[in-house]
């Protein structure tokens, strides 16, 4: 349910900002963000302790909270549905085109009648925004630009969006009983701008259990298949995940296969065969024998490389710093010292 009403409260937030109400705008975006961050879906904790438990997460004041309430127990927003009524575009789809914001969407309702992307799209295309005051040539460009990248990596998440929800899902899964470990793997462990489906691993002593949790979450949509060892799921944010549970001996290798990427796992397992290995998910072996599979370090180590961080891992001269124990140094926050913005007065709008 969290992102379902992260979703709504966000709208109303934009709405808000588009009828220029003060502060209010800030309010509801504080709290989606604050309900996109929590590991306990609202539902429950609204089971637990009613409209007060609400009014102790960040941000939440009695209004909200009743608003919230309305939701768990109704799945509608009375205020939300006459915001909509008053404006009714797909702000969802709208604000995530580059530049479109507030009161750009408003303005393009206003003149134009603009309700979805793909109505902004064409009006772009025909060169339509440029009859709107402020709206200018560069301005269509930045959109079209903006909405062709979004169809280019249709079916795909911005890491940002889904990283709150996939750790919350880990963190829990970590929590069922007989679970030893869990870890994600994937485009999203490589951190990934973008990132198609979620792969997660487990070593459990107890795998039915994991499974049976699994698939009765409440973020899940819809269950693909529940098997012994492995299930797929759809999440409601949308996107696909599976699970897999995995010895102890084969998680390494698991972790290492599933994270990818392609390229670097095909070069990875040429230099194994070269060496006289074989390398898949279950482990490094050397006829039949397995010689590494316990952790990624002694797969790597076993071939003759450093470990590398997965953000490198897309064999564009990675594997080669390994061997030479050249691997860059990756980025980290403790490295930021400030934030440059620049303004300028050349726009057309």
């Amino acid at each position: 349910m969290n992102q379902e009403l992260v979703k709504i409260l966000r709208e109303i937030s934009v709405l808000l900002e588009i009828k220029g109400v003060e502060f209010k705008p800030q309010a509801y975006e504080k709290v989606a963000h604050s309900i996109e961050m929590l590991e306990e879906d609202v539902k429950e904790i609204y089971k637990k302790g009613g409209i007060e438990a609400l009014e102790k997460i960040s941000g939440v004041g009695r209004g909200i909270a009743e608003k919230i309430e309305e939701y768990i127990k109704e799945h509608r927003i009375k205020d939300y549905l006459s915001l909509k009524k008053e404006l009714p575009v797909d702000i969802d789809g709208l604000s995530v085109v580059e530049g479109v914001g507030p009161k750009m969407i408003l303005k393009l309702y206003e003149e134009l009648k603009i309700k979805t992307r793909d109505q902004l799209e064409k009006a772009a295309r025909a060169g339509k925004l440029k009859s709107i005051e402020g709206f200018g040539q560069k301005t269509e460009e930045n959109i079209l630009r903006s909405i062709d990248f979004l169809k280019k990596e249709h079916g795909r998440f911005i890491l940002g969006f889904v990283m709150p929800e996939v750790r919350a899902i880990v963190e829990k899964i970590k929590k069922v009983d007989g679970v030893e470990k869990a870890e994600f793997a994937g485009s999203i462990r490589r951190m990934q701008e973008t990132v198609g489906d979620l792969d997660i691993l487990v070593i459990s002593k107890k795998p039915s259990a994991v499974m049976d949790f699994f698939v009765s979450m409440s973020e899940v949509e819809a269950v693909y298949a529940k098997g012994d060892t492995k299930s797929s799921i759809r999440l409601k944010l949308g996107m696909d995940a599976d699970l897999r549970v995995l010895p102890p001996e084969s998680f390494g290798a698991a972790l290492q296969y599933f994270t990818g990427d392609k390229y670097h796992n095909i070069e990875l397992r040429q230099i194994a065969i070269k060496q006289g290995y074989k390398l898949n998910e279950y482990g490094l072996y050397k006829d039949k024998k397995i010689m590494a599979g316990q952790t990624e370090e002694e797969i790597y180590q076993k071939l003759g490389f450093a470990w590398m961080p997965p953000e490198l891992r897309a064999n564009r001269g990675e594997l080669e710093a390994a061997r030479e124990n050249k691997l860059p140094k990756l980025i980290e926050y403790s490295d930021l010292v400030g934030d440059l913005q620049v303004q300028t007065d050349w726009t057309d709008g």
